[in-house]
């Protein structure tokens, strides 16, 4: 639980000071189709954005399937210290069933997965975060846990799309 709150807290903390002015639409339809944006990811079928007040955050829902995106400016510690954190931070936290480092050209990326709940109509999420020299992308996948297999290739098949843009 102490280490589910360090994330939540650091990922606030870096992501709540900053917002990337690169996203000012968050009512498009793609996460591809804005120019500015330093990522690409396939948004499954289905799943329709939802407007959101503050710039550097997207939403895409579909029934009770939900895709939440942060885009962050990183500041203070170097990019690698901060994956350091993160990833010491996953390995130790023993409310998540899965954690492993993913390969995305231009940037270290950590995808963790938590443990489903014994009662299946709490919500349960899938994490990405990605973290580049200069941003932090944070992208959260969550339905509730006796629905969750039924939105699990669609989440998964969204982390293996994302990537960097060139810049």
């Amino acid at each position: 639980m102490k280490y589910r709150i360090f994330f939540v807290l650091l990922l606030a903390g870096l992501l709540g000071c900053s917002a990337a002015a690169a996203l000012e639409s968050p009512a498009e339809e793609s996460a591809l189709q804005h120019p500015d944006r330093i990522f690409d990811m396939k948004i499954p079928e289905g799943f329709s954005s939802e407007a959101v007040d503050e710039p550097g955050i997207l939403k895409w829902r579909k029934d009770s399937g939900e895709i939440y995106l942060i885009v962050g400016d990183l500041f203070g510690e170097s990019s690698e210290s901060l994956f350091k954190v993160l990833k010491t931070a996953a390995e130790k936290n023993k409310s998540l069933s899965e954690h492993k480092v993913l390969k995305i050209k231009g940037a270290r990326a950590l995808m963790y997965k938590e443990t489903m709940p014994e009662d299946k109509s709490r919500l349960t999420s899938w994490h990405l975060i990605v973290v580049t020299n200069k941003k932090i992308v944070y992208v959260d996948f969550t339905a509730p846990a006796g629905e969750f297999s039924t939105y699990a290739p669609d989440f998964q098949a969204a982390i293996n799309s994302f990537k960097l843009k060139a810049s």
